[in-house]
């Protein structure tokens, strides 16, 4: 059995070591060969190396621009399979990432026990990967948005009121501004025939949308 050789870049102590006991455990022909905290060192170790996939956190320190960086990367090593692993999640941001040569987006809150070695191995064999809750920004959504006008934008600040950000928070997550999310709650409102923004989420939930939006 050939072996997957894989490298994290990940900011965290604890994220990098608990991906590397998921993924060892899982299979022994996935072998974490090497973990790093930022990407110059990455890079320099990438420039030695052949890795048949590589794990990238998408909030690395001096690394503001992750979508030039996935894209660099993808075009200086040919066949290196790139999985981003996710902070936030918005349609947009995700497209853009697989625009620019990432071939999977694992969310961090999707349960990375479930979706860490999938995602390897359905990289490394050469087709996209997403994990559930980005996958189903493209396929629920859009379902929905037939029946209540409400678009992608909207039911991502819906699933983020229902995790318990507040405004200026979700704003950062879906790099948007405070203006259009607070905007967003007067649709969500609209749509779901509430009054206050507290009732938002008991609306939604009586009417299934956050069951379809669930992992």
């Amino acid at each position: 059995m050939q072996t997957i050789q894989i490298i994290v870049v990940d900011r965290h102590d604890l994220s990098r070591y608990g991906i590397s006991t998921l993924v060892s455990k899982s299979n022994p022909s996935l072998q974490i060969i090497a973990m790093f905290n930022e990407l110059k060192q990455a890079e320099q170790y990438l420039c030695e190396h052949r890795i048949h996939v590589l794990l990238i956190d998408d909030q690395l320190p001096q690394t503001p621009d992750i979508e030039h960086v996935i894209g660099r990367l993808h075009d200086q090593y040919v066949g290196m399979g790139i999985i981003v692993l996710g902070n936030k999640l918005n349609p947009r941001y995700v497209t853009r990432l697989l625009d620019q040569g990432a071939r999977g987006f694992v969310y961090k809150q999707d349960n990375l026990e479930d979706t860490l070695v999938p995602a390897i191995k359905t990289v490394r064999g050469g087709s996209l990967y997403l994990s559930p809750r980005a996958a189903a920004l493209f396929y629920t959504k859009r379902q929905i948005q037939r029946e209540d006008g409400l678009n992608s934008s909207d039911l991502s600040v819906l699933q983020l009121v229902e995790q318990g950000y507040n405004p200026q928070e979700i704003a950062g997550q879906l790099d948007l501004s405070p203006r259009t999310v607070y905007r967003i709650y007067g649709r969500l409102r609209q749509a779901l025939n509430v009054r206050t923004n507290e009732q938002i989420i008991d609306s939604a939930r009586k009417r299934g949308l956050l069951d379809d939006m669930s992992p």
